[in-house]
């Protein structure tokens, strides 16, 4: 399968022809695109992405909830074998939720992901 390198959330465009990425690379951007996708957001597959809506905003969820929660969504991506690590930092002023996290993929190579919410 080829993957398209997406620069701000657009196809990227290389001389005239349309950018490739790698394996890695496009579990990389694929997980970074299902933490950013809310449950529910897109129509031709409302089970798809973090529910934010349903398990999180407005809850006061503990980290331990919100920590499984992102390690099952991490865990359930065809790339990925193991979450090594994974770390949350919420900024109160900003109301901004990051997550980084060391990935194994099935290649057997890692991938260290931060990813804003």
């Amino acid at each position: 399968m080829i993957d398209f390198r997406l620069i701000d959330n657009d196809i990227a465009i290389e001389g005239n022809d349309i950018a490739t990425i790698d394996n890695d690379a496009a579990t990389r951007q694929r997980l970074v695109q299902k933490l950013q996708l809310w449950k529910g957001e897109w129509f031709l597959n409302t089970d798809a992405g973090f529910p934010y809506l349903q398990q999180v905003l407005g809850q006061t969820p503990r980290p331990e909830v919100v920590s499984s929660l992102l390690r099952q969504l991490i865990l359930n991506d065809e790339g990925v074998d193991a979450v090594q690590s994974l770390e949350l930092n919420y900024d109160n002023v900003k109301r901004e939720l990051s997550a980084r996290f060391r990935a194994t993929l099935t290649n057997g190579n890692t991938e260290d992901i931060e990813v804003t919410l």
